[in-house]
């Protein structure tokens, strides 16, 4: 099984938490979340060059640690949801659905003043769910 690791060295910010609502009724990112998207995209495909990887496009296994910075309240899966939408974007996933990622795991640490996030993908061979 071929395992595969990306460092994004920022605060991951939620992606559906920090909108902005025009008075046309069209939501769209903050530019908090834009900023992080567009310097964490410059990360994550260089990466992605550096270690050779082409687009998951079968099922693999996430692995996500978030190490804050800080010890605000932040949600796990909303950092989850941005870093996979991220990846999406990159093209180092096909699509964010559970025929792609068929299971993710999350861990929380805390690093004063130096927050990461550090993502680990483990490509997997067809296995057959069991009831």
């Amino acid at each position: 099984m071929e395992k595969i690791k990306f460092v994004i060295d920022k605060e991951t910010p939620s992606k559906k938490n920090s909108r902005i609502n025009l008075r046309n009724g069209i939501s769209i990112p903050s530019k908090r979340y834009k900023d992080w998207h567009d310097y964490a995209a410059i990360l994550v495909v260089k990466q992605k060059i550096e270690q050779g990887i082409e687009q998951i496009t079968s099922s693999c296994k996430m692995q996500f640690v978030f190490t804050h910075g800080d010890l605000r309240r932040r949600d796990s899966d909303n950092g989850v949801s941005s870093i996979m939408d991220l990846l999406v974007d990159c093209k180092i996933l096909k699509d964010d659905n559970w025929q792609i990622v068929e299971s993710y795991s999350v861990k929380n640490c805390y690093n004063k003043g130096k927050p990461c996030c550090e993502i680990i993908i483990e490509v997997i061979e067809e296995e057959k769910c069991e009831n």
